[in-house]
């Protein structure tokens, strides 16, 4: 039993380590990718990323497609609710009249349906208003929750649904990170 212990100890580590080690790998290609930030070869290295991202913590997701004519970044599900995603990664903050243009795609979309918005460089303070309010549909990420998810051991999933009971709790669409404690 000792030794049998010992090998799942053993086998336990090794997985840790194999997860660190590809948590490194993405946050060693985020970083790469910095100064891309604001061109479209960015842009579009970031999506790419991003849903590898997805992946590793085993977010069921869809990369971006078109429909009704209109560009959808992908989408994501998450413990029944199918989240529209949204990239930015630009080198300004993303403002109202991104979160207009997102609120359309995604209100036109089923009942059950929201939207993640992720711009790195966050947000302008009538954006996060913007979004915010009764029954919103929008959830708004920046670089501290993702870098978040790639360094303190709390999934990415783990992160939405913080961010979602606290929309869910205020009709607030963003949290910082910094007050995931309250």
């Amino acid at each position: 039993e000792i030794e049998a212990a010992k090998e799942k100890a053993r086998t336990e580590r090794a997985a840790v380590q194999r997860s660190q080690l590809t948590l490194e790998k993405l946050s060693s290609r985020l970083n790469d990718l910095s100064p891309k930030m604001g061109t479209a070869p960015g842009g579009y290295e970031f999506q790419e990323w991003f849903y590898d991202f997805l992946s590793f913590f085993e977010i069921e997701n869809r990369r971006p497609y078109v429909t009704s004519g209109r560009q959808i970044d992908g989408s994501v599900t998450l413990d029944g609710t199918t989240y529209l995603v949204e990239l930015k990664f630009t080198s300004s903050q993303a403002g109202a009249p991104d979160i207009d243009v997102f609120r359309s795609k995604v209100e036109s979309k089923a009942d059950n349906t929201m939207g993640i918005f992720v711009s790195m460089a966050s947000y302008s303070s009538t954006a996060i208003q913007e979004a915010s309010g009764r029954k919103t549909t929008m959830l708004l990420l920046d670089a501290s929750h993702i870098y978040f998810a790639l360094t303190s051991g709390m999934s990415l999933s783990d992160i939405i649904r913080r961010v979602r009971r606290h929309a869910s709790q205020t009709g607030e669409s963003y949290l910082s990170v910094a007050k995931f404690g309250g």
